[in-house]
């Protein structure tokens, strides 16, 4: 692949992955500034869209109309669902869906939409293929912090197999559905819902995090661009 767009929703987030490229330079587009740069011959975006799935489908629509990338790798963190997951696991999201949406049909599905966005499957292969120790499985999506036990279990309720829930994946997925662009989300457990001190977790991963949390999306790209 020779473009590839990185997109995260806060500007930590875009601070961790600022190292992994080379000649990074900064660059306007309609939706704000990104950052471009190279890695290993290939050029990658990386788009900070801003919290929340209509920033992140604003952000992608954008991106894919200026940049008309190969391919669009959401990252980030995300709360963690699953007993099986600590915070700084990262978890590939084979399938995305939301957890807040209700058209009159089934829980969780948009109107003429799949329920469940699959991940591009040569995306999800390269990832799985050389990053040690990553988790897959599905991530849900919705317009809240989730911080309560209360409230992670009316989402493992409604999908029992997820893995991790955040603010954005599955509006990128719709929109990279819509445009026939191939999608992966690759998410970094923050935080575990419900857990003793959960808001203690989050404010700590942030001062922990370095970018080595974000290995596997270098992991990734090298799997990407190897001849």
């Amino acid at each position: 692949m020779k473009k590839i767009a990185l997109m995260a929703a806060m500007s930590k987030e875009v601070s961790l992955l600022r190292p992994l490229f080379e000649d990074v330079r900064e660059k306007r587009f309609p939706g704000g500034v990104c950052l471009c740069g190279g890695f290993c011959g290939s050029e990658v975006v990386v788009v900070q869209s801003g919290i929340g799935k209509v920033c992140a489908a604003a952000a992608s629509v954008e991106l894919i109309h200026f940049f008309q990338p190969d391919a669009i790798i959401n990252t980030g963190a995300a709360g963690g669902l699953s007993p099986e997951l600590a915070v700084m696991d990262v978890v590939a999201a084979e399938q995305t869906a939301y957890y807040d949406v209700f058209c009159g049909g089934e829980e969780g599905q948009v109107q003429d939409f799949p329920k469940y966005f699959d991940a591009d499957a040569f995306l999800l292969e390269k990832v799985m293929e050389n990053c040690v120790g990553l988790k897959k499985g599905l991530i849900v999506s919705g317009d809240r912090f989730v911080t309560s036990g209360d409230e992670a279990a009316k989402i493992r309720r409604l999908y029992p197999s997820a893995l991790a829930v955040d603010m954005e994946s599955a509006a990128v997925a719709q929109v990279c559905h819509l445009y026939q662009v191939p999608f992966l989300s690759l998410r970094v457990i923050s935080d575990v819902p419900g857990a003793e001190g959960h808001i203690a977790q989050y404010e700590n991963f942030w001062e922990k995090a370095g970018a080595e949390s974000f290995e596997t999306v270098r992991c990734l790209l090298k799997n990407l661009v190897e001849k």
